[in-house]
């Protein structure tokens, strides 16, 4: 009776061993300064805790490019990241296609420089704004947008850095940001005052201007992890309420659309770059974005 006992006890006990141990998940680390690199983790953490799972997380260095991140990705090197959604790229790895910033991603702001700043105003006309030198990170799925939108002149670097390199040198006049996102990146890069401009860099964060395009967000997973594909739509799916909570409540985005007010907006009206499932997306995943104005 006693080995019986056993028996079953020792049964038990692995029939549940796989819920005592937390889900591996391998990602690309936080870039610098990146406050939407540390949302999209807490998010994903989220997103586990609701299933009733626990995760153990394993950053990964910086591999370089979007390109080469999700080519990894597709190989198995990683297991999830966060991009902008491109039907290229929901080819390579498998999409969650619940927009994780409910549209934010597309409200654009500009990093810029002082000799720029000094031409920008609140007024400007649309075709002028277009002119100007932009600057994006290769890969990225704005790139096409702005094309198609009418910029004319943008380069694209696969080095994030050089990025802000290109600004800070008047190389470039515009850097395009998410709403979210320049603040803590130019924070952790130079002494920003309380204008958001650089005390000892040519750099500054405009407060004039806001484009719109509609730019979803996604978590993507490895083909190889059919577990955190099935996960995450299930999360989403059966907690998207609570998601709702934890997007509205959470500081960085409720510090985000104090800076959306009083600027003066331009929008990208059609994005028909991206794939037909995202383009079908319900709109009550999105954010009510804003009338353009120019």
């Amino acid at each position: 009776m006693i080995k019986s006992a056993f028996f079953w006890l020792l049964f038990s006990c692995l029939v549940y061993l796989p819920s005592v141990y937390a889900i591996e998940i391998k990602h690309v680390q936080a870039r610098k300064g990146s406050l939407l690199d540390q949302y999209a983790i807490e998010l994903i953490n989220f997103l586990i805790n609701v299933s009733g799972e626990k995760a153990s997380f394993i950053p990964i260095s910086d591999v370089g490019s979007q390109t080469r991140r999700q080519l990894m990705m597709k190989q198995g090197s990683f297991d999830v990241d966060w991009f902008a959604a491109t039907p290229q790229v929901e080819t390579i790895v498998v999409p969650i296609r619940y927009p994780i910033l409910r549209g934010l991603l597309g409200h654009r702001i500009f990093i810029t420089n002082k000799e720029t700043s000094a031409f920008l105003n609140s007024d400007i006309p649309f075709n002028d704004l277009k002119k100007l030198n932009v600057v994006q990170g290769q890969g990225w799925g704005d790139v096409l947008i702005l094309e198609s939108g009418g910029f004319t002149h943008i380069n694209t670097l696969a080095d994030f850095n050089a990025l802000f390199k290109m600004i800070e040198s008047n190389r470039s006049s515009l850097f395009p940001r998410s709403i979210i996102e320049p603040y803590g990146e130019l924070a952790d890069r130079c002494n920003l005052d309380e204008k958001y401009v650089c005390t000892d860099k040519n750099l500054m964060i405009d407060d004039k201007l806001l484009l719109i395009y509609k730019l979803p967000m996604f978590i993507f997973v490895s083909p190889k992890r059919q577990d955190l594909i099935n996960l995450f739509n299930s999360a989403f799916e059966n907690h998207y309420d609570e998601f709702l909570i934890f997007f509205n409540n959470h500081p960085l985005i409720k510090d985000t659309l104090k800076k959306l007010k009083n600027r003066s907006i331009y929008q990208i009206k059609t994005n028909e770059l991206l794939s037909h499932e995202t383009i079908n997306i319900p709109d009550r995943y999105w954010m009510d974005t804003f009338s353009s104005k120019h």
